[in-house]
C-alpha cells in the first residue's frame, strides 16, 4: 500500500490529478481501501478517480471513504437482469445486492456506471425485459452494452473449443473476437441486433427519470461534494457524452436541474457556468448576468465566469462592463480577442490597434 501511495504522490507532483483504479478486487480488502483514502487526504493529494468493483463488496462506510478521497465513479458488472443468465455467466451475485450497491454508491454522490451483457446463452425478450426492469430499480447513469464474446478462460470458451474441436491456435487468425451468438443456432443476428437496440432505446427513454429520482445523503459534510456530482452529471448533458445523443430527450432541461440542485448545496463554479451558458442560448442575457455574477463572487479569479459574464454584458451592449470581466485575463487570447471587438464597438480605434499587436505577437 505504502508503494501505491508513493506513486500517486509522485505522479500528483508531476501535475497528474485524474486516475483510474483499475483494479476489480480493490475494495475486496475493506480496511485497505480505508486507509488508502485516508492517506490520500493526509498527503493533501487533491485528485479525482474512478474505480471498478463487485456489488457485493461495497458497504457505505467503504463508500463515504472513497468520495471523501476524490472518488467520482464505480464501475460494476452486472450483466444481466435475468438470474438464470447470469448464473450460466458464473455471475453469482443476487438482485438484492446489486440495487444496494447502486443505490449505496449513488447516495454519496459517485456515479455509479454499469456494464450489460447481451446475446448470451438462453437470451430471449423475456430475458431482455428481464434486464430493463433490472435497470429501472438500479437507475444507472451511465450503461454500456456489450455483445457477449468468448474469452479464454471462460467455461463458453471451451465449450466452443470442444464443440468445434479447435484449439487456442484459433487466435493465430487474424479475428478480434468470438461472438457467442455466431456459435448458438437459436440466436440470430437479427435477434441480437433487436436485443441491443432495444436495451438501448429503453435506457434512453429512461434517463430523464433516472435522474430525477436521484437522491443524496443529507449530511453537510458532503455539500460541496454533491455539488460538485451534481454539476459533472450536468455538464454531461451540456456539452459531454450525452450532449450529442438524439435519444434522450429535454437534455438542456436535464442540465438546468442539475446545475440549480449543484447549488442548492454549495456554491459551484461549474454550475454558474452551466447556467450562464443555457440562459446565453436562449438570448435571456439579463438572466445570465445574474447568474454569473453571483458566480465570480464566490470565484473571483475563474477565468471561465469572468469571460463568460463579460459576453453576456456585451449581448446587451454594454460594453465597458464587459472589459472589466476581460482586462483582467490579457494572458488569454480570448479574452484578447473579445478585448479588441469591445473597443471597436465603442470606436476606441487605437486601443483596439494596441491589443490586435498584443494578440498578434
Amino acid at each position: 500500500m505504502e508503494y501505491f501511495i508513493d506513486e500517486l504522490e509522485r505522479l500528483y507532483k508531476k501535475g497528474i490529478n485524474f486516475f483510474y483504479f483499475s483494479d476489480d478486487t480493490f475494495s475486496v480488502d475493506k480496511n485497505r481501501v480505508i486507509e488508502i483514502c485516508k492517506k490520500i487526504l493526509e498527503k493533501g493529494l487533491k485528485i479525482t478517480w474512478v474505480a471498478i468493483s463487485r456489488v457485493n463488496y461495497m458497504s457505505e462506510d467503504i463508500l463515504s471513504w472513497m468520495r471523501k478521497a476524490g472518488c467520482i465513479q464505480i464501475s460494476y458488472g452486472v450483466e444481466s437482469g435475468s438470474k438464470k443468465i447470469r448464473n450460466l455467466l458464473n455471475k453469482k451475485i443476487k438482485n438484492d445486492d446489486i440495487e444496494k450497491a447502486f443505490a449505496m454508491t449513488l447516495k454519496y454522490g459517485i456515479l455509479p456506471r454499469a456494464y450489460f451483457i447481451y446475446g448470451c446463452p438462453g437470451e430471449t425478450h423475456q430475458t431482455i425485459f428481464e434486464t430493463i426492469d433490472l435497470i429501472k430499480k438500479i437507475k444507472p447513469l451511465v450503461i454500456h452494452f456489450f455483445v457477449l464474446s468468448l474469452f479464454p478462460g471462460t467455461r463458453l470458451y471451451e465449450e466452443y473449443k470442444k464443440k468445434m474441436k479447435i484449439t487456442d491456435d484459433i487466435w493465430l487468425n487474424n479475428i478480434e473476437d468470438i461472438k457467442y451468438f455466431e456459435t448458438d443456432p437459436k440466436l440470430s443476428r437479427e435477434d441480437v441486433l433487436l436485443f441491443g437496440k432495444t436495451l438501448r432505446t429503453r435506457y434512453h427513454e429512461l434517463i430523464p427519470q433516472i435522474v430525477d429520482a436521484i437522491e443524496l445523503v443529507d449530511n453537510k459534510e458532503f455539500y460541496p461534494l454533491h455539488a460538485d456530482f451534481c454539476s459533472r452529471l450536468g455538464m454531461t448533458f451540456d456539452h459531454g457524452d450525452y450532449a450529442n445523443n438524439d435519444a434522450i430527450l429535454g437534455k438542456e432541461r436535464i442540465a438546468e436541474k442539475l446545475y440549480i440542485k449543484a447549488l442548492t448545496y454549495h456554491p459551484h463554479p461549474s454550475a454558474y457556468l452551466g447556467l450562464g451558458i443555457l440562459n446565453q442560448k436562449k438570448s435571456a442575457y439579463h438572466e445570465s448576468i445574474k447568474i454569473l455574477s453571483k458566480g465570480v463572487q464566490y470565484f473571483p479569479d475563474n477565468e471561465q465566469l469572468n469571460i463568460c459574464l463579460g459576453v453576456s454584458h456585451m449581448n446587451v451592449e454594454d460594453f465597458k462592463t464587459a472589459l472589466s470581466f476581460f482586462l483582467k485575463f490579457q494572458h488569454s487570447k480570448q479574452a484578447l480577442e473579445l478585448i479588441i471587438n469591445c473597443y471597436r464597438a465603442l470606436n476606441d480605434v487605437e486601443t483596439a490597434s494596441t491589443y490586435q499587436k498584443k494578440l498578434e505577437s
